[in-house]
């Protein structure tokens, strides 16, 4: 048999012999816990340690932003169809787009709640804007006249009456209407008026009458005027030419 290793020996370390201090430490600790425990609740009213309470989620404002871009752009939607002031749907629907785009922008960062209403302000500005813009570029879409449209022969109701008026004992070329839409008519000889009538609603047109004498040897009193709603409005005479313009408010 082979002798057994002494105790202790070099070969193998020596184990830590236990402390009887370490346990009554730990017994120390433990009752000084409880001991602070029980003075707080000794001290507390009822003998119960106040929870403290706990505190609910802040929640985001409404997107005030989103709300009134919704309000401007439906303002905006309803101005197009306004006879003579469909041009207030421009900034109407500009503002209402940038306020919508920021209440969206409020929504993505937590800052505000109701996202969706700021996106339906951002559409309904867009339809709005692109109505106006086909109401002034193509009115007939909407059966509807552009302001300051002149209609010759008169356009039924409409919401003002012109009268062109010449007179010419020799006779003259008359040319009347607008600056950029006009006709051309020969007035006969005669002491009595020539007419030519249009209309128009709302705007402010610019009208022209030139009567110019058919026979330039032949000296010829010519007089023109312009009449809108039985009122006169301009009117010129000459030998060879005469021109009237306005411009009506």
């Amino acid at each position: 048999m082979e002798p057994s290793a002494a105790r202790g020996g070099r070969g193998e370390p020596r184990a830590r012999q236990a402390d009887p201090r370490d346990g009554s430490r730990r017994l120390d600790r433990v009752a000084d816990a409880r001991g602070a425990a029980a003075r707080q609740a000794a001290s507390a009213p009822g003998g119960v340690v106040p929870v403290p309470p706990s505190r609910p989620p802040v929640r985001p404002k409404p997107n005030a932003l989103g709300i009134v871009g919704l309000v401007l752009g439906l303002a905006a939607a309803g101005a197009v169809f306004v006879p003579d002031y469909g041009y207030v749907a421009w900034p109407l629907a500009g503002a209402g787009l940038v306020l919508g785009v920021l209440g969206v922008v409020q929504a993505a960062r937590g800052k505000a709640r109701g996202k969706a209403i700021a996106v339906v302000a951002v559409v309904v500005a867009v339809v709005a804007a692109l109505l106006s813009a086909t109401m002034v570029l193509f009115p007939s879409v909407f059966g509807a006249r552009s302001a300051g449209e002149l209609h010759i022969p008169p356009a039924p109701g409409d919401q003002h009456q012109v009268d062109f008026v010449v007179t010419s004992a020799g006779g003259a070329t008359v040319r009347y209407g607008t600056l950029n839409d006009q006709r051309t008519e020969t007035a006969p000889a005669s002491t009595d008026d020539w007419h030519g009538r249009g209309s128009f609603s709302g705007g402010t047109p610019i009208l022209s009458l030139t009567a110019d004498t058919a026979n330039a040897s032949v000296a010829n009193q010519i007089s023109c005027s312009i009449v809108v709603d039985g009122q006169k409005v301009a009117d010129n005479s000459g030998s060879t030419i005469a021109l009237c313009t306005a411009n009506v408010e």
